[in-house]
């Protein structure tokens, strides 16, 4: 594909005039890398573009554009409903099925305005964690080289979590939206060392997006609270933190114990499982998730070189090299050790030497608080998923975004310190792999884009001649969607979504959808 083509030898060009810097002077080895770097990120804007323009409604879409999933409201057409009806809706959500009562808030107003806008919505929201995610890092600059860290980790993004997840605005705009606002809140607080009003506004609405989000916000204003303050603890200044901070904890009670929760629990067909079987079967799931499923093993790559980069820091962390070499060591055996009893166990493991090795570096290389606390921010967003009724691939966006910013964090702290080679080789060696993995997503929506090109143009062409000129058509014919995985279900698989089509299109409630296989 031409715009994962142009990232890759831009960057390679990159990495080659960074390796031979010895012949350029400093000034205009600068303008070159920053000039490439400018480069690259415009082929990936261009890719994010490209990929959006493909993605349309799916699924719950449809009735959250027109107030039509549970609680619906009633007494307009399409998507010309008021305030009032609006805020009914998000009631009756609140109430009956989710807390996420500002995600549903977001989505419906953006599809009120139309697709065009949810995806432009959505390349923004992408764009900002990526550059945060450097902005955060030791680097700081946009226009370097290191962009291509997140960039390449945004395009390892499996497969499972990214078409069914990603690519589906009604799961995206949970599970991803609030990132940017958590994101912007970190910056600010990295930039000022402490919270403030504005980074506590940003935190409480990132942490109503989402159930996920809410725990996710909470263990990272509690975990920088004591580690800001570190090796000494001042309880008075910790509290004075948790009394600015109040309002997160307010909203993520609110979001989490929403009645609608534990509604949907009781009427869903989830099964009943106690709650040692609900750990042990969840915790197998993001275990397949995360170390397992082939789709997933691009990211995990990744996620393995910050992993054994920590190593490599902790170890130049210390001209007497045998005490880091021997936890080193002793981190390694007890994973291995762990990996031979279970793979659940393994994990948990993992993550926890993961995590040690950022607190051990904190002071080393000055590793601020904000990237332990995101990282603890991510596993966070994990716990609440092993008490949950079920975890889908989709679930782990919130992980996997949120893991984009210790990732590039220590690619940034390992190439400031050296070896850069190391880092220019290992990320080189994943760019292939993750345009590839992009690609093919790619070519999974650019084979419905026809489709629902086509079912989109007849439905609103049908629209206007019953609406405007009075035409007695009573049915249309639409195409199924030669590739069914590059979308969410279907209305030829859930017939309900009809009925939610009817109404975003302002069609008749007797008005027939005709499904044919695509010629």
């Amino acid at each position: 594909m031409t715009y994962l083509k142009l990232n890759m030898h831009s960057f390679q060009v990159t990495a080659n005039n960074l390796l031979s810097s010895g012949s350029v002077n400093p000034p205009a080895h600068g303008r070159i890398a920053s000039g490439i770097s400018a480069l690259v990120i415009s082929g990936f804007i261009a890719f994010l573009f490209a990929q959006h323009n493909m993605v349309f409604p799916y699924h719950d879409d449809w009735g959250y554009a027109t107030l039509s999933y549970v609680g619906e409201q009633t007494g307009f057409t399409g998507r010309n409903f008021t305030l009032t009806q609006l805020l009914a809706f998000l009631y009756g959500e609140y109430v009956n099925w989710s807390g996420r009562f500002v995600a549903f808030f977001v989505q419906i107003n953006i599809f009120k305005l139309g697709i065009e806008y949810v995806r432009l919505a959505q390349v923004g929201i992408i764009l900002s964690i990526v550059f945060l995610a450097i902005k955060l890092s030791p680097q700081k600059r946009v226009f370097h080289p290191l962009i291509i860290v997140p960039i390449v980790y945004f395009l390892s993004l499996p497969q499972y979590s990214v078409a069914g997840g990603l690519y589906w605005f009604s799961a995206s705009v949970a599970y991803v939206w609030g990132i940017s606002l958590f994101l912007c809140a970190a910056y600010l607080i990295q930039r000022r060392k402490a919270f403030h009003l504005i980074s506590t506004l940003l935190l409480a609405c990132a942490a109503a997006f989402h159930e996920q989000m809410s725990f996710a916000v909470v263990a990272f204003v509690i975990s920088y609270t004591i580690l800001r303050q570190l090796p000494k603890f001042d309880a008075a200044q910790a509290f004075r933190d948790l009394k600015l901070t109040s309002p997160v904890f307010l909203i993520a009670i609110i979001t989490t114990f929403a009645p609608g929760n534990f509604s949907r629990k009781n009427i869903s067909a989830y099964p009943s499982n106690s709650l040692t079987e609900t750990l042990t079967i969840n915790a197998k799931a993001l275990t397949h998730w995360i170390f397992a499923h082939p789709e997933g093993r691009i990211l995990l790559a990744v996620l393995a070189a910050s992993f054994v980069f920590l190593f490599v820091l902790l170890i130049k962390s210390s001209a007497r090299k045998s005490k880091p070499i021997a936890i080193t060591l002793f981190m390694l055996t007890l994973i291995s050790i762990c990996y031979t009893i279970s793979l659940s166990l393994f994990f948990a493991a993992t993550f926890f030497a993961y995590g040690a090795l950022l607190f051990l570096l904190r002071t080393k290389f000055k590793f601020d608080a904000i990237v332990l606390s995101t990282y603890i921010a991510a596993v966070a967003s994990l716990a609440l998923l092993s008490v949950a009724p079920g975890v889908a691939g989709r679930s782990l966006l919130t992980f996997f975004f949120l893991m984009m910013i210790p990732v590039t964090f220590i690619f940034a702290q390992l190439f400031c310190v050296g070896p850069r080679p190391v880092v220019y080789a290992v990320i080189l060696a994943a760019l292939p792999f993750a345009a590839s993995n992009a690609e093919s997503i790619y070519t999974g929506y650019k084979a419905n884009l026809e489709v629902n090109s086509v079912n989109h143009a007849k439905l609103i062409a049908a629209s206007h001649e019953i609406n405007h000129e009075k035409s007695p058509q009573s049915s249309v014919t639409l195409l199924k969607l030669p590739k069914p995985r590059y979308a969410e279900k279907m209305p030829y698989e859930k017939p309900q979504i009809e009925k939610w089509m009817k109404k975003y299109y302002a069609l008749p409630n007797d008005f027939a959808f005709l499904w044919r296989e695509q010629p």
